[in-house]
């Protein structure tokens, strides 16, 4: 997630996509007002920053948030223990 400050006032189509938004005025959802902070994810962030059809950027980028996933974390691994014979002897006396 990156977390950007509105630097045009704007609407968007993708609202749904924002999430944590910090209004600094007015609340209309699908506008934007220039000071507003919102968070939303890399590819709504390109399109923000001008790789949209009129090449203008409306956004600034304040923070990148990293995201964590659970494939990173180590897998604990048990070791094999070995198996105890179960032969029985023939005891005869």
């Amino acid at each position: 997630m990156i977390k950007v400050e509105v630097t045009k006032e704007f609407t968007l189509g993708r609202f749904d996509e924002i999430k944590n938004i910090k209004r600094i005025g007015r609340s209309e959802i699908g506008r934007l007002y220039v000071g507003d902070v919102f968070e939303c994810n890399n590819d709504l962030c390109e399109y923000l920053l001008g790789n949209n059809r009129i090449n203008s950027a409306v956004v600034k980028v304040i923070e990148v948030i990293p995201e964590f996933k659970d494939e990173h974390k180590e897998k604990v691994v048990e070791e094999e223990k070995p198996k105890k014979s179960t032969k029985k002897k023939s005891s005869k006396k």
